[in-house]
Order: C-alpha cells, then structure tokens, then sequence
C-alpha cells in the first residue's frame, strides 16, 4: 500500500512580536482618529432653532434649523428626544439626513411613537436634537 506525505493543512504561524506591536498601535492610532472625527463633527454641523411646531396625545412634530458648514454633501444621524415638565422622556428617535455643502435648512421631525400618551392639555416641554456618532467596537 502507499503512503502518501500530506503537509499539515492550515499551517500556523505565530505572529512575530514586532508585527504584533505594529498591529496595536494601528489600532490605537483609528480609535483616536475615530474619536476625533465625532469630535470635529459638532463643529462643522449647527443644529439650532428647536421648537415644537405640532402636537397631540399620540404624536409630536418638532421643528429645527441645521446648518452644514463644510464643502462636501454629509449623510448623518441625528438623535432626537422630549421631555416632558418632570424631565421625564416621552419620545426619541433615531433618524438619518442628507445635508447638502454650505446649506441652512429648516426641517421638522415627526415623533409618533411616544413612551406614554400626551395627557388631555399637557405640551412637551423641552427638546433635544444631537448628532449621533458613529460607533465603532
């Protein structure tokens, strides 16, 4: 009968130290590039003029002005959420836009899926509208 040598098969290899050490520094290095890149994006992206253009027991219109300060077209999150007197959440959102280059515009946000209902004569009393970072991890 034959006997046929076969090479073991995946082979491995450890890693040298040096090229471990390379791949952590990297990583280290888009972490805080990563960081900073949110960082940047409170700067060059104005969110003002929040106010609640609508509302009603089951839904919340919120009205806002967002201006991009940049010379490219942006795609971003935005984080949306109200609060009522008590300072207690009645709705937020996640929500995606497209901004284009050295534009102000005013735009609202449609809120119907609300942690409770609006009482009969209760408003919304605060709003909030961030950007929402990209994660990574």
């Amino acid at each position: 009968m034959r006997q046929f040598d076969r090479m073991e098969w995946p082979r491995r290899y450890a890693l040298k130290s040096s090229m471990l050490i390379v791949v952590i520094v990297v990583i280290i290095l888009s972490f805080l590039w990563h960081q900073r890149r949110n960082q940047d994006l409170s700067r060059l992206v104005e969110i003002s003029e929040i106010s609640f253009d609508n509302w009603g027991s089951q839904f919340i219109e919120v009205g806002y002005t967002i201006e991009n300060k940049t010379d490219k077209e942006l795609e971003l999150y935005l984080l949306a959420k109200v609060w009522d007197a008590e300072e207690i959440e009645i709705a937020s959102t996640l929500f995606s836009i497209t901004i284009p280059p050295h534009a102000r515009q005013t735009r609202s946000k449609l809120l119907d899926k609300l942690e409770r209902s609006l009482k009969e004569g209760e408003r919304p009393h605060r709003a909030g509208i961030m950007p929402y970072p990209k994660r990574k991890m």
